[in-house]
């Protein structure tokens, strides 16, 4: 009987052991650690779009692939309805990208029309070593 408790032992210790390795294995694949992205109204007609992408170490690139600002037409936002305030694409814009960093910040200002309601859409992206991931986000809303 102690020898099959041992064994019952063993086994559930060898199992634990395999699980914990995998999820560690799994949790090294990540390329980002952590983002951050806000919309707010400057005044005036104007609005800005930060955001800040950090790495899980000083990645090859960091930054967002795409950002994409929407004005609101119903009662909450939906990206396949909503109208496309502008669309910036990093190989249009490569400053929103940045390279040889653990973090990366920037900030787009938008000219739009008071009154309305916005919300911006990303694609952040960290790459290292020829392996990259990208995370998508989404904002709040804000009426300018």
């Amino acid at each position: 009987m102690k020898k099959k408790v041992k064994s019952l032992i063993a086994i559930a210790l060898a199992i634990f052991a395999l699980c914990s390795s995998a999820a560690a294995m799994e949790y090294s694949n990540a390329y980002i650690r952590n983002v951050e992205a806000y919309i707010h109204v400057v005044g005036g007609g104007k609005i800005s779009v930060e955001y800040t992408v950090t790495g899980t170490n000083i990645m090859d690139e960091i930054g967002a692939h795409r950002v994409t600002v929407y004005r609101m037409l119903g009662d909450k936002p939906d990206a396949g309805r909503d109208d496309i305030v502008q669309d910036f694409y990093y190989t249009n814009y490569p400053d929103m990208m940045g390279k040889g960093g653990i973090m990366y910040y920037h900030a787009i200002d938008l000219t739009v029309t008071s009154g309305e309601k916005y919300y911006a859409t990303f694609t952040f992206y960290a790459s290292l070593d020829g392996g990259g991931d990208e995370m998508p986000f989404s904002t709040y809303v804000v009426t300018a």
